[in-house]
């Protein structure tokens, strides 16, 4: 993540660096990412650019946890609009994620960002993301109606959630490294998703 100083930048600075980054990554892919080209084009010294971010993986983390944050916002707010439902939730969710991965950025940026095997490898072996280091996931769990579920405890909801994240991660890879549509890409998640309502919502 950015550090202090970055974040005591003119907002307009910062962008600039951010558009940089962006640059870089629709250019090439995580392993070739060059920090001396981020550089270059935002006319500032790689000393300055350190004090900044530690290392690219740091750029990498901050990007993808503004889109985190955005989707995390729209599953929230479907809890509460529907009274707790999860599986409204996630369908609202999935949705939201699907437009941004469809429409949002340049298609080799959004590859390049989400589809990096080496790059996911060294995060889960250097992060902990299971749903207790993750206190706004926390918080969303708690909007969540048990009582709709067939689960027996918060425990076996948080594994609930684990088995449907990883659904949504897999269907969010094959959209972007296919040709797949927005509607395509919604269909083959809702067939999913309605077998496990079939299997944990109480009728």
């Amino acid at each position: 993540m950015p550090t202090d100083v970055f974040y005591r930048l003119t907002p307009v600075k910062q962008q600039h660096i951010i558009n940089a980054i962006k640059e870089e990554i629709t250019r090439v892919p995580f392993e070739d990412f060059s920090i001396y080209n981020v550089v270059r084009s935002c006319g500032i010294s790689r000393g300055s650019f350190y004090q900044y971010f530690t290392n690219k993986e740091d750029i990498m983390i901050y990007l993808l946890s503004a889109y985190n944050h955005s989707v995390l916002e729209r599953f929230m707010q479907s809890l509460k609009e529907n009274q707790g439902d999860l599986f409204k939730g996630l369908e609202d969710g999935y949705r939201f994620v699907v437009r941004m991965l469809c429409y949002k950025e340049s298609k080799a940026y959004r590859q390049h960002l989400f589809c990096n095997a080496d790059f996911y490898e060294k995060l889960w072996r250097d992060h902990d993301f299971s749903v207790e280091k993750y206190p706004p996931l926390l918080e969303a769990l708690e909007l969540i109606d048990i009582h709709r579920l067939k689960v027996s405890n918060r425990e076996e909801l948080k594994t609930l959630i684990e088995i449907c994240m990883a659904s949504i991660t897999r269907e969010c890879i094959i959209l972007l490294m296919t040709n797949c549509t927005e509607q395509m890409a919604c269909e083959s998640f809702m067939k999913k998703l309605n077998l496990l309502r079939v299997a944990y919502q109480v009728a």
